[in-house]
C-alpha cells in the first residue's frame, strides 16, 4: 500500500507542480496624476499598458483579468463639497459633455468635502468600480484614455493608482 501511494504522489506531483507553474497571478500598476479645475473641467490622460513591464511580460497570456481597483488620494482645494468620477474610452474626447455621451463611467469616488483629502483604499476603490466589462476589454486591448471630471466648480487633485490583478498562463 505505501508503494502504490509513494507511486500515485511521484505520478501526480510533475503533473501538480506543472499547473502551479504554468499559470499564476500578477499585478501591473498604472498612475493616473494630475489636477482637474474649473473651467477646464477634465482631465484627460493615455494610458498605454505597453510600457508596463509586467503587461509586457505576460500580456499574451493573460487568462483573466481578475480585478481593477482605484486607489489613492484626491485631494479638493475648493470649500464647495464636490463628487469626482473616471471614465474610459479609447477615443479622445475634449469636454465634460462628449465623454459624459460616449465614454464608459467606471468610477465614482465618495463626496469629497471642501478643503480636504479622501483616501481610497483597495477595499472602496474595487467596490466602486462600474462597467467592470469594458473596463476588462479596454484593459485587455492595452491602450485607452482616462478621464477626470467632476460636478460643479471644482479644483481636484488626483494621486491615484489604476491596479490591475488577473491571471495568466501557458
Amino acid at each position: 500500500m505505501k508503494k502504490l501511494l509513494t507511486l500515485g504522489t511521484a505520478l501526480l506531483l510533475p503533473a501538480f507542480m506543472a499547473g502551479c507553474i504554468a499559470t499564476g497571478t500578477f499585478v501591473f500598476v498604472f498612475d493616473i496624476e494630475g489636477n482637474q479645475s474649473s473651467p477646464v473641467s477634465i482631465l484627460a490622460q493615455m494610458v498605454d499598458l505597453t510600457e508596463n513591464d509586467e503587461y509586457n511580460d505576460h500580456k499574451d497570456k493573460i487568462k483573466s483579468i481578475d480585478a481593477v481597483a482605484v486607489v489613492g488620494e484626491i485631494t479638493n482645494n475648493l470649500p464647495a463639497e464636490t463628487v469626482g468620477q473616471i471614465w474610459i474610452s479609447d477615443e479622445l474626447y475634449v469636454t465634460p459633455d462628449e465623454v459624459r455621451q460616449n465614454a464608459t463611467l467606471v468610477f465614482e469616488t465618495p463626496s469629497i468635502p471642501g478643503n480636504s483629502t479622501i483616501f481610497i483604499d483597495w477595499s472602496d476603490g474595487l467596490s466602486r468600480i462600474q462597467h467592470f466589462d469594458e473596463l476588462k476589454a479596454q484593459v485587455e486591448s492595452g491602450n485607452f484614455i482616462v478621464y477626470g471630471i467632476s460636478t460643479g466648480a471644482f479644483d481636484l487633485f488626483f494621486d491615484l493608482n489604476l491596479i490591475v490583478t488577473f491571471t495568466a498562463g501557458v
